[in-house]
């Protein structure tokens, strides 16, 4: 369903001539091995073309906020880059999702049950190419790029 969903809005994308415009992702550099698979899965299925920036998380979000063009999607892996970009009032909170689920957090006595973290890509409030960019959030949660996920060792939620 996912699949037919991410191709319809893609259809609909191309009828409009939007398709002409690449769509710009920050992702965190641990996020290498998947990325890069996952934006050509993407762009042979839609036909959008991605480019893709890659660093530490912090950096991204620093750049985000001092950018005149910020990118579409951020995708980091530390919570406390995306609050920072929150924060700033740059990212549209109807279009966050937790993508993947990093390791719990050891029991502790104070916390015998830890609550699971997540790892969020999101969709910039102004994002130049802001259908394509919702296009791509939900495709990070498809079956074929949680397969790429899988398979280079992240874990699902």
């Amino acid at each position: 369903m996912k699949k037919l969903s991410i191709l319809l809005l893609a259809t609909a994308l191309g009828a409009g001539g939007a398709a002409a415009q690449t769509l710009s992702v920050f992702a965190d550099k641990a996020l290498r091995p998947a990325v890069p698979e996952i934006a050509t899965l993407f762009t042979e299925q839609t036909g959008f073309e991605v480019k893709l920036t890659f660093g530490a998380s912090s950096a991204l979000a620093e750049r985000i906020i001092r950018a005149d063009t910020p990118p579409d999607v951020f995708f980091p892996t530390e919570e406390a880059a995306l609050q920072q970009v929150v924060e700033k009032g740059l990212i549209d909170d109807a279009l966050k999702r937790n993508v993947l689920r990093l390791p719990d957090d050891e029991p502790t006595e104070e916390n015998p049950a830890p609550e699971p973290n997540y790892v969020a890509a999101a969709v910039l409030r102004d994002a130049a190419n802001r259908l394509q960019a919702m296009a791509f959030l939900e495709f990070l949660g498809a079956e074929p790029a949680r397969a790429v996920f899988a398979r280079h060792g992240f874990a699902l939620p």
